[in-house]
């Protein structure tokens, strides 16, 4: 166990009980600070590469999974008009983009971890990195790579970041990129409530892993 905390602190992985009722003050000794909110709702940021707290341990618990209606409000239409434009296939398969620049995808426009210091709501991303932060979580100014070598693959499992572990699922659940009217009055209501995680922690609570217990994660680059 003591190898395994050595190495999620050594990429700067610090795990904090109860994170979402920590002070800022707290927050900011553990190397954190809440930011703008990644698509799936969380603020807790880290200072240096501004990934996701509760993104990155959902990621190194290896899943990939979003449900469209339950994403944050100033992502929801941006990903619903951008999954139209994916050519969804077998889950093996490359997924072609209809973005077509001149050697790679144009970047598309969405919100992102400077938002918070920009106050611009659209900024230019790289599609692939868009694709990446709504299927597995927002990884901040840390680079996403294609493992296919599909330059126009739009398949989330075909794509890792610096918290992959080494043998990416089998599927990609949930996975739901058209709206529902049950599920956004539902998420709606919560939101009043303030309650809203509980309701998209419902689609993971069975499989996210606790993040002291999780194996170390291989390093890649952008080549």
């Amino acid at each position: 166990m003591a190898n395994i905390i050595n190495n999620l602190e050594s990429i700067n992985f610090k795990y904090i009980k109860d994170a979402d009722n920590a002070s800022d003050e707290e927050l900011n000794e553990q190397g954190y600070y809440r930011g703008y909110s990644c698509p799936h709702g969380h603020v807790i940021r880290e200072k240096n590469n501004h990934w996701c707290y509760h993104c990155a341990i959902k990621i190194k618990s290896n899943i990939c999974g979003f449900d469209l209606n339950y994403l944050h409000n100033d992502y929801k239409n941006k990903y619903y008009k951008l999954w139209q434009k994916i050519d969804v296939q077998g889950i093996h398969n490359c997924w072609e983009m209809d973005l077509k620049g001149l050697n790679t995808p144009k970047r598309v426009c969405f919100p992102s971890y400077r938002t918070f210091y920009s106050k611009q709501k659209s900024e230019n991303v790289n599609a692939h990195k868009a694709i990446y932060q709504c299927a597995w979580g927002d990884v901040g100014s840390l680079s996403v790579t294609r493992v296919c070598g599909n330059p126009f693959c739009g398949n989330p499992l075909h794509m890792v970041s610096s918290w992959n572990k080494g043998h990416l699922p089998n599927s990609i659940q949930p996975f739901h990129i058209e709206f529902d009217a049950e599920k956004l009055m539902r998420i709606h209501a919560a939101r009043n409530l303030n309650r809203e995680q509980e309701i998209i922690q419902e689609k993971y609570k069975a499989t996210i892993t606790h993040p002291t217990l999780v194996e170390a994660t291989p390093d890649y680059d952008e080549g």
